[in-house]
């Protein structure tokens, strides 16, 4: 009996892009102090492009490559290799050993994961990318994977190393290379102006330095460590397990302009209306879903989480739009399920308004300094807590144009994450195009199957989301 093919990827190509000319320097390029303390762990992004022509040529190999090889002469660190130059410290050799590009073949039509909102669980995200986990120091900075649908439509899976460009960084270059392919000229990033990132003589290191550096930089106790293991009793491809973590799910809210206009109403008393006293509708949203994400946790009602939430540093500093490297801060918000459960949106909003508007310069200068006090960086390393009941990490990249992205064959369908190391309790905070039929935001939400049940039933969730995509 002939059984019907079950879709899998089979990959096709792979190549090592070098840049187009020789662009060989002498000795290595010195990573900052904000890079070094980052994990050696890629940055992941999935755009999808459907191809409802069926053309043929659709996202050409040629162009791609040859455009990436193009654009490489002036982004030409990101074809270079890490080098570990001792005391916990990292550098690029720029020796143009190349991007890691590889195609693939998806035999399944990209029009049926359409219709679903391209949902991890419904996808195999795994294969869609070349490389998951930085190993080796001949593991590339960056990698791209073309995989071609049944239909003709294409993902492109994206690795950026997090220790070399934080998100900012990696668009600068994706939109340069978009545009290169498309013949238009681009933005070049400034690799080596260090001045930019220079401390004030007069730098203070205060207590709210103090506090957020022991927040985010850890010591481990090896003697407290434990592992998750697996449960002897589970067979080896059960999804649950009676003493191991909770299996995670992933699920897409679309944001429309009519509730997101609500949930902002909702964010403000009638003084604050009458007074003019405006929060942002991202501050209202973060709090709509940090209230949201509490209440679905099986967690006492006194217990506090918190939401850490990625902070652009460029916004705060002159001359560093084009700054190439890691320049971001968090900032946090705290909140129990009491307080969520009787507390009003408002209460939650400002709080995000505090966080965000108390926040200046002056606490990366602090930072910064810091880290000058030791010369062994590994002191200074970012430590997380994943899968943690208590922790949400919230990454917003809604004005980063990641949908602008033409390679000459039109703007990408959506742009998605593949959530590797933030576990349970991460969302990601995409835009739309202006051709998305009102929808302006897409959340990206991980979180276990039982409190992601509870997530999407919550009443605010119901209240606010245009549609939830499970």
């Amino acid at each position: 009996m002939n059984y019907p093919q079950q879709p899998h990827i089979e990959y096709t190509h792979q190549t090592w892009v070098k840049p187009a000319t020789m662009t060989l320097k002498e000795g290595y390029m010195p990573l900052t102090d904000w890079d070094v303390v980052m994990f050696k762990s890629y940055t992941p992004m999935l755009l999808f492009y459907t191809n409802p022509e069926q053309a043929a040529d659709f996202m050409n190999m040629d162009t791609l490559t040859e455009s990436l090889s193009a654009v490489l002469v002036d982004y030409y660190p990101l074809a270079g290799r890490l080098v570990d130059v001792g005391r916990g410290r990292d550098a690029i050799d720029c020796n143009d050993a190349g991007v890691l590009y590889q195609e693939a073949v998806y035999h399944a039509d990209l029009a049926d994961f359409e219709k679903s909102g391209y949902l991890p669980n419904q996808l195999d995200y795994h294969r869609l990318f070349p490389i998951h986990f930085y190993t080796r120091p001949e593991d590339p900075l960056v990698a791209v994977q073309t995989t071609r649908f049944a239909d003709g439509g294409v993902a492109l899976g994206i690795m950026i190393l997090h220790k070399i460009a934080d998100k900012y960084s990696g668009c600068l270059f994706l939109d340069a290379w978009a545009k290169q392919a498309r013949g238009q000229t681009y933005n070049k990033a400034n690799f080596f102006d260090r001045q930019l990132l220079t401390i004030p003589e007069h730098t203070v290191v205060t207590d709210e330095v103090l506090d957020h550096y022991r927040e985010e930089h850890r010591l481990v106790d090896d003697e407290k460590v434990t592992l998750a293991a697996r449960d002897q009793d589970q067979p080896k491809y059960a999804r649950t397990s009676p003493h191991g973590p909770a299996p995670l799910k992933s699920v897409v809210l679309e944001l429309a302009s009519d509730g997101l206009q609500k949930c902002k109403r909702d964010a403000h008393t009638q003084d604050m209306i009458l007074t003019r006293n405006w929060l942002s509708t991202k501050e209202a949203l973060l709090a709509m879903l940090l209230r949201a994400i509490v209440r679905s946790r099986d967690i006492p009602d006194n217990e506090p989480v918190k939401m850490v939430v990625g902070v652009n540093g460029r916004s705060k500093m002159k001359n560093m739009d084009f700054y190439f490297g890691n320049w971001m801060i968090t900032r946090s918000v705290s909140t129990t399920k009491q307080q969520a459960k009787e507390a009003d949106l408002v209460f939650h909003a400002l709080q995000f308004r505090q966080q965000m508007a108390t926040l200046k310069a002056s606490l990366f200068h602090g930072l910064s300094k810091l880290y000058t006090i030791h010369d062994d960086m590994t002191v200074h390393y970012l430590s997380y807590q994943p899968n943690s009941s208590t922790h949400v990490t919230a990454s917003d990249v809604s004005n980063l144009p990641y949908w602008k992205l033409d390679f000459g064959y039109g703007n990408p369908d959506r742009v998605r994450g593949y959530i590797t190391a933030g576990g349970d309790g991460c969302l990601v905070l995409f835009g739309r195009s202006g051709q998305s039929k009102g929808i302006m935001y897409d959340v990206q939400v991980q979180m276990n199957v039982d409190a992601m049940r509870r997530f999407i039933n919550d009443p605010e969730i119901n209240k606010y989301v245009h549609r939830v995509l499970c």
